[in-house]
């Protein structure tokens, strides 16, 4: 299933007015990065950030859309990546508070929502990761039966196969004139790659929730997904009959973003809203665990026929 380009640089495509503009990109120096001969445009997402896809000379595509109509969120900007250093900007406060609102309390108002960002957690290897967030809530304010302070990971969605076809799209429609909001926003033969996505998050995943666990009784981990990440979870995991805890003592939620669309489309971006009907809230190691016993035995891997480092072939029994 292809997608088309749902977000040009923080811009829907699927309205036709006003026009989106196009970047133009400036050519590669002999350093190998991109000549901007003023400052490179900043993210729409991430507060005073300079946009990282045109920094390294790629095309600033925010969001995909498959034809079913789901969105695909391909720069890891886009759901709500921040900098510690940097105030959080409208995008990122609300994207936070409709995650904090589903893990404390729905009435729960952004003063009472505390985030430290970027923190670092030590491993015994001595590899440095980082969590995303840090979240917690003002003392006796939170409703729900989960952590009060927990590891909060971003992952919206990821990279796309064929990614190649979609570049040349839009590098078609930004170069030869035809830069029109319906041209953009025609089918490419990219597709979502869920399973690289998830294959690149489960190490820190894992690590970064054993943290939690480690460091105090009753921390936690929530991760933040798309809907096309989370479908893919669900379905690796379809057979793990993972409790429901939430109304429990659960550790670990996963929260999914779609699409708002409670409202007609307007120009700018594409607003986001937490999906009620895909949540998880359960226990940590019980996911954990179900990650693992995803492998079944596989004898005939073992056994058959075998090649000698000579290149003669042996059966073995």
């Amino acid at each position: 299933m292809g997608v088309c380009v749902a977000e040009y640089f923080g811009q829907r495509t699927d309205i036709d007015y006003p026009a989106i503009t196009p970047i133009n990109i400036p050519p590669k120096g002999q350093d190998g990065k991109v000549a901007w001969g003023g400052a490179c445009p900043l993210c729409p997402f991430s507060s005073g950030n300079v946009c990282k896809k045109l920094k390294s000379g790629n095309e600033p595509v925010c969001s995909v859309r498959r034809a079913d109509g789901t969105l695909w969120l391909n720069c890891s900007e886009r759901l709500c990546s921040t900098k510690k250093d940097l105030p959080l900007n409208q995008h990122q406060a609300n994207i936070l508070l409709q995650v904090g609102r589903h893990i404390f309390s729905p009435n729960i108002s952004p003063d009472d929502i505390c985030v430290k960002r970027e923190a670092r957690l030590s491993v015994i290897e001595g590899t440095k990761y980082n969590a995303d967030y840090i979240m917690t809530v003002r003392g006796g304010l939170s409703s729900f039966s989960g952590p009060d302070r927990l590891v909060v990971e971003m992952q919206g969605g990821g990279e796309t196969t064929n990614t190649g076809d979609l570049t040349r799209h839009v590098q078609n429609w930004r170069v030869q004139g035809n830069t029109t909001n319906a041209f953009l926003r025609q089918e490419t033969g990219a597709s979502p790659l869920e399973t690289n996505a998830w294959r690149r998050q489960q190490e820190q995943f894992i690590v970064k929730g054993n943290i939690a666990m480690k460091t105090w009784k009753g921390y936690g981990i929530a991760f933040c997904v798309g809907s096309l990440l989370y479908d893919y979870l669900m379905g690796k995991l379809a057979s793990a009959n993972l409790p429901d805890l939430h109304q429990y003592n659960w550790t670990l939620a996963l929260i999914t973003f779609k699409e708002d669309v409670s409202a007609p489309p307007q120009p700018g971006p594409i607003p986001l809203a937490v999906d009620d009907e895909k949540l998880l809230y359960t226990n940590y190691q019980t996911f954990v665990q179900a990650l693992i016993n995803q492998g079944e035995p596989s004898l005939s891997a073992f056994r058959g026929d075998f090649i000698t480092l000579n290149n003669a072939t042996i059966q073995v029994p």
